[in-house]
Formats: structure tokens, sequence, C-alpha cells
């Protein structure tokens, strides 16, 4: 880019005959060659100027854009652009051989007044001038280069001249040409478009819309058909919701609003735009599956769309998740014929389903967290649950199932069966020996001994195991640590009961060893 842009800065100095762009080649020195330049905020010729520079001021051009340059004044600190042509150059190796003094404008040219419309600037009639130093007398200048804006935008125009001298020096001067707007006097709607009535979600269609153009000059009036004003970039049609050519209507009142260059000279329609309304429901895609099992609460409408038609001729998809939705699962009966109803403005469509009964295949038993017992500790099954998985993989919990014995009284593993009609399963738990909690020496009672006991297998000095580790678990957390010592000792002195079993069956492994 930056690569592009230099070539864009050497073409344009060869232009002007001026010197490399000041980053390319550092801050170059410039004396104002007109009779004055304007100091610009932004390198346009349209922009307002900020200062005016006397001839003869030295600037030193920093950078450059297209035809100007950027300068900072060491009088003021002011800042701007100013138009180039309008500058000399004062470095070395121009030579100012032929004595010129300045260059002025003696004749204007013929034509100093434009419209907008005119696209080529006219320098005939225009007559260029030096002055000499030295007493020489003036002369016509020939070989000298124009500077003309674009004739866009009404308003005063700078024109500037630059001369080149044989030397090297660069002398300029300016003048001003004007610039009027087109004379028109007004924009007709000749015939509006033949359509003018819509449905929301049409596109607007502009089709048989004329315009007639009138001037104030006394010139001949213009008519534009619809392709001359969309390919005319003079015009502008607009609405109030930015309607344009094929977009498509909501619902209301529509401004359309046609400019001609100028807002001043436009003209408008209303276009009125209806309500949309829905004229058939019908079953896009159905469900991937059209079978309801009995323990389903609703049919499975995955994969079901429907599609909305509209008297604007549109159409356009709706899920269920936009309908209210009717259905009596407890009213079905087995086979097919089974109704769901989706109901989307006033308007309905009916899914069929057939109704079926989902077949048990298995049993599935989920135990509770604790199945380790203690011989003589109430077994609980509280939070045991059954279930039967049917054929489509769905669980259903059951009620009123039987299980075998459980002996209480046996330690070890008892294998439990549970039956629900056909269907059986199994499960395990185990009734282990237990020491009263506390009793580490199994003795019979809770005293200081056993305390010392936990404590010695909390710090390793001994090893307990089986019943013995039981007894000395007083917390039951499944470890023996000083808490398990404390809770001993606060039991042998009475300010803690450990829980004791109703009918508890006390062993009599051997003794803990310390």
């Amino acid at each position: 880019m930056k690569r592009k842009m230099l070539c864009l800065l050497l073409a344009a100095a060869l232009l002007f005959s001026l010197p490399l762009p000041a980053w390319a080649a550092g801050s170059i020195k410039y004396r104002v060659s007109a009779q004055s330049a304007n100091l610009l905020p932004e390198a346009s010729a349209d922009a307002i100027a900020i200062g005016v520079l006397p001839q003869g001021t030295v600037v030193e051009i920093t950078e450059t854009e297209g035809s100007f340059g950027y300068c900072i004044l060491a009088s003021n600190g002011l800042a701007g652009w100013v138009y180039m042509p309008l500058l000399t150059y004062c470095g070395a190796g121009a030579e100012n051989t032929e004595g010129i003094d300045h260059i002025y404008i003696k004749t204007l040219p013929e034509k100093t007044s434009y419209v907008e419309e005119d696209a080529v600037f006219s320098a005939a009639g225009l007559s260029v001038w030096a002055a000499y130093t030295g007493g020489k007398p003036d002369a016509e200048l020939t070989g000298y280069k124009i500077y003309a804006p674009a004739l866009t935008g009404e308003g005063e125009k700078k024109v500037a001249v630059s001369y080149t001298a044989p030397g090297g020096a660069v002398f300029s001067t300016e003048f001003t040409v004007t610039v009027s707007r087109v004379p028109l006097e007004r924009l007709t709607l000749l015939t509006p478009p033949v359509k003018t009535e819509y449905v929301e979600g049409e596109a607007l269609d502009l089709s048989g819309l004329t315009l007639m153009l009138q001037f104030s000059d006394g010139r001949p009036d213009q008519t534009f058909d619809l392709q001359q004003i969309l390919e005319t970039e003079d015009f502008i049609v607009t609405g109030c919701h930015n309607e344009t050519h094929g977009k498509t209507l909501v619902q209301g009142s529509h401004t359309v609003n046609i400019y001609y260059k100028y807002a001043s000279i436009n003209c408008s329609f209303t276009l009125e735009v209806a309500r949309k309304h829905l004229t058939g429901l019908s079953i896009q895609t159905p469900p991937k599956t059209q079978t309801v099992y009995s323990n389903a609460e609703i049919p499975d409408l995955t994969g079901l769309t429907l599609c909305a038609q509209y008297d604007n001729g549109l159409e356009e998809t709706v899920l269920p998740a936009d309908c209210r939705i009717e259905c009596d699962p407890a009213a079905f009966v087995l086979g097919d014929g089974n109704a769901v109803t989706l109901k989307y403005g006033d308007k309905e469509v009916t899914v069929y389903f057939t109704f079926a009964l989902d077949d048990p295949q298995e049993m599935k038993i989920l135990t509770p967290m604790v199945m380790n017992f203690i011989l003589g500790e109430p077994i609980d099954l509280t939070e045991l649950h059954v279930y039967l998985t049917s054929a489509s993989g769905q669980d259903a919990e059951v009620r009123g199932y039987s299980m075998s014995a459980i002996d209480p009284t046996l330690t070890g593993a008892q294998t439990i069966t549970v039956r629900y009609e056909e269907f059986s399963g199994v499960f395990q738990l185990n009734i282990t020996p237990y020491y009263q909690r506390g009793d580490v020496d199994g003795n019979g009672k809770i005293s200081a001994s056993d305390a010392r006991l936990a404590l010695r297998a909390a710090v390793g000095i001994i090893q307990l195991s089986g019943f013995v580790f039981q007894a000395a678990d007083a917390n039951r957390d499944g470890k023996i640590t000083a808490s398990d010592a404390r809770v001993t000792l606060r039991a042998a002195v009475g300010m803690e009961t450990l829980l004791d079993f109703e009918n508890l069956v006390i062993l009599s492994p051997n003794a803990a060893k310390g």
C-alpha cells in the first residue's frame, strides 16, 4: 500500500513539476507565488479556509496528499493544508533565469459561470502574463498549466495556474469561477407504479413509475422511466422504512420519496400494505417416530415441521414449539389413529400416532449405599428401588415386589431375591460380628485402658484388625484416630454414651495386645 501511494505522489510531483513529497525526501520549502493561498483543515478544495497565506509567504511542506501539501507556520504555529500549484519551490536547482517577479491573470476565460451539470472547464479566452524585475515589460505567457477543480457543489471554485520557467522556478496564480445549481423547478410523478396495494411480505414493485423533470430556464421537460430512475445516480428512491425497488414490505402505510439532485426537488406517493393472513397449514416433514408406548407422557414430535401458507403467496416453516399442542395420552387406545393436534394462528393440523404397549424386558435393582451391617444392627433397606426396563430402553419403577427373608443373626454375605410378576433379580448384603464400640479389650466394659489401646493404635504403636479394629473405631468413620480415643475416654468416665444395640451378640475374640 505504501509503495502504491509513493508511486501516486511521485506522479503528482512530476505533473506539478514539484519536488518529491516531504515524507519521501524530508520537509521542503515553498513560497506562495499566487496572490494568496488558503490554509485548509483538510486536503480538499471544498474545505473552508482556516487562514490565508499572503503572496511571498515561505512554508515547509512536511507531507503531501494529492495536489495538497501539509505545513506548519513557524510564526504562529498554525497548521493546515495548502494547494501546491499556488506555491513556488524554493530549493536548490530552481533558478529564475528570466527574471520573473510574478505571474497574473490579465484576461479571465470567456466562461466563468457554470452549472453543476457542466462536466468540463473551458479556458477559452484566458490570458496569463508575467511581470518582470528590472523594468522589463510584462509579457504574455504560454506553456502554463491549469488546475481546475471538479464542477460539483454550488459556490465559488478556485482555478490555479502554474508556470515553470526555463530555469526551473515555478510561479503560480489563481482565479475564481462560480458553480450554480442545475436550474431545476420541480419533479412530478407522471404515472404511479402499477401496483400500489400489497400484503406484508411482498416485495416493492415500482414497475410503471415515470417522472417528469421541469427546469426554470425554459429548457424542455425531461421524462424518466423506472430503468432510468434506477440507473441514474442523481435519483434517490427511499421510503419511511427505507423501501427500495424489490425490498420486502411490512404491514402499514408507506410513503415512498424520490429525490433528484437536491432535497428540495422531490415527489412522493403512498402505498398501503395489508396484514398477511394465514390461509393454510400442512405437515412438511413427519415426526421421526410415530409410535407411542404406554409409559410415554406425550408423543415424541422430534423431526416434525409444518408449512404455513399466506395470502401473499409466501410460505414459512413452523416448528412444534411455535404451536399450541393438544393431546390427551390417557385417551389413547391400542393401535393406530391416536391424534395430536397442533394449532398455529387460526389453523390446525393433526398428526396420528400408533399406541403400543412397551413390554418390560428385565428387572433392575438399585441398592442403598450401605449394604454392610453389624450383627444386631437393624437392616435398613428403605432406599432400595426396583425398576423394569422396557424394549424401548425406558425404566419404570415398580411397587409391590416381594423379597426373600433376611437372617439378621447370620454373619457373612446373604443373597436376597426380589420378584415382581414374572421378573426377578438378586442383590447381596453382608453382616459382620461387632464388638461393643469402645470395648477394645473385649472385657465387657469401657474403661481408660480401652482409650489407651485406641490411642496407641492411632499413633501406630499397635496394629488392630477385624473385630478389634471395629471396636476401636468408636466414631465408625472407618479409621482409628485420636478422636476415637477421646470418644472412648469420655464414654469411660460417663461423659458420653456409645450406642449399644439391643440383643447385641458379644463375641470373645482375643483381647488386643499392646
